[in-house]
């Protein structure tokens, strides 16, 4: 990006300058620059770059999402997400088109067909009970482990001697 404020020819454009902080949805249809700091959610039909004052607390929408700054959130692109080199996102990216450029630090997963994610976001993940049992059909090791989670100690089977 050249000069993220000038944007006088571009009619269809915003900026959050950096000294602006959002807290709740913010919704847009225009190509969206923030440089501030937005927590909640963000909705969006177009564009949206993070730039590099950027600080965002928020799971992002929008067709086209570069990151240039910080967030903390999930990413979620019909069309492309960039994350550059000055990135840090913390949080998982759905897009059919990822780009991550060297230097940019990633902590998440990446879902290019927008289905391993969202299913696995709708089923709870099951949590072991304290009390869980090892089955026959694990190792040893697997019933080791199962014992010691569960603060119990270790039972020796027939199939194990």
């Amino acid at each position: 990006m050249n000069d993220p404020y000038d944007n006088a020819g571009d009619a269809k454009s915003s900026v959050l300058g950096p000294t602006l902080k959002f807290k709740g949805e913010l919704t847009a249809d225009e190509d969206l620059l923030i440089q501030g700091q937005v927590e909640g959610v963000i909705k969006h039909t177009s564009s949206l770059t993070i730039g590099n004052g950027g600080h965002v607390k928020a799971d992002v929408t929008a067709e086209y999402i570069v990151v240039e700054g910080r967030v903390d959130g999930d990413l979620k692109g019909s069309k492309c997400v960039k994350v550059r080199e000055s990135a840090k996102v913390n949080g998982n990216i759905i897009s059919p088109k990822v780009s991550l450029f060297e230097g940019a630090t990633f902590n998440g997963q990446i879902d290019m067909d927008g289905n391993r994610l969202a299913k696995s976001a709708s089923k709870p993940e099951a949590k072991p009970a304290s009390n869980a049992v090892a089955t026959p059909n694990e190792s040893a090791e697997d019933r080791s482990q199962a014992a010691r989670k569960a603060g119990r100690p270790e039972k020796k089977s027939a199939d194990a001697a």
